[in-house]
């Protein structure tokens, strides 16, 4: 996986924590969604505790999943 420092908007790419906040999530929660949207993270980088590599997810993408979600939604029509 490359790691690359902006999105396909041009906006740079979040960590997972940083994403969840964008939709008022917890990580988990955040990871949950995204793995029911079928989205994978862009990119990674090194964390600096020495756990596991931080994702990087593309804004974009979510901003994507988050439209397509809402234009699925049925529409309410007047009687």
């Amino acid at each position: 996986m490359t790691i690359t420092r902006t999105g396909r908007d041009g906006r740079p790419l979040v960590t997972t924590i940083q994403a969840a906040y964008s939709l008022g999530l917890t990580a988990k929660q955040f990871r949950d969604w995204a793995r029911r949207r079928a989205l994978h993270p862009t990119g990674s980088r090194p964390n600096p505790n020495r756990g596991q590599a931080l994702a990087l997810w593309d804004l974009a993408d979510i901003a994507d999943a988050v439209r397509h979600q809402h234009d699925q939604r049925p529409t309410r029509q007047s009687a």
